[in-house]
């Protein structure tokens, strides 16, 4: 990969009006965005998850369901929301969620009604993709526009075919073709210390991240 320093050096060097290129990006660049070589990608999702004051458990297709209800009891969530996005797990989570006599709705029927929307306790969410190196979700409007921030918890549920080893793999591939007019990397709750340095979570977004990882069956 093109480093900084050469296409500087090659944008100083080209005449005004031309076309200096883009840098290659054939290679992976050596950087902490990426993973070290005969790094385990789960590993290094679940450290960069949990550094980001996130938690994650790795679950099964089978106790995807369960381990949403656990999530949201665990952070006492009564009101809920899940997107389509939860694709194949959609249907587990929604009858788990109903067995376990939470208030379970359609988050597209829920977002343009604004006070119901901001009566969430949590939102049940897929994802485009997850990024192993930094421990990002990536979602996109599939989850709603606000799907992933509007509520004080958000659960997601991430496929272990989704896990990217690095942003290079997320920006150099093609799935971002899939995001439409919306994309976001997410990296664990909101946060902000604007005032007086002190970290204050679920600012402007939840305050709580449990990311349920779907191990693929081998």
């Amino acid at each position: 990969m093109t480093d900084r320093a050469a296409f500087l050096a090659t944008l100083r060097a080209t005449p005004r009006g031309k076309n200096p290129g883009l840098p290659d990006r054939s290679s992976t660049p050596d950087a902490p965005t990426e993973l070290r070589a005969g790094e385990d990608p789960i590993g290094r999702f679940q450290r960069e998850t949990e550094a980001t004051s996130a938690s994650m458990s790795r679950v099964t297709r089978d106790t995807v369901g369960v381990a949403v209800v656990a999530a949201l009891h665990a952070a006492g969530a009564q009101r809920v929301a899940l997107t389509t996005d939860l694709g194949p797990h959609l249907e587990a989570v929604r009858s788990a969620c109903w067995a376990a006599g939470l208030e379970v709705a359609d988050y597209a029927d829920v977002a343009p009604q604004r006070r119901q929307a901001a009566a969430l306790d949590a939102t049940v969410t897929g994802c485009l993709a997850a990024v192993a190196a930094t421990g990002s979700i990536v979602t996109s409007a599939a989850a709603g526009r606000a799907g992933a921030l509007i509520a004080p918890t958000h659960v997601c549920v991430v496929r272990e075919d989704q896990l990217l080893p690095g942003l290079h793999a997320l920006l150099s591939g093609d799935v971002l073709s899939a995001a439409g007019s919306l994309f976001a990397l997410q990296s664990g709750p909101s946060r902000s210390a604007d005032i007086e340095k002190t970290l204050i979570l679920g600012v402007h977004g939840p305050g709580r991240v449990d990311v349920l990882f779907v191990e693929l069956e081998r």
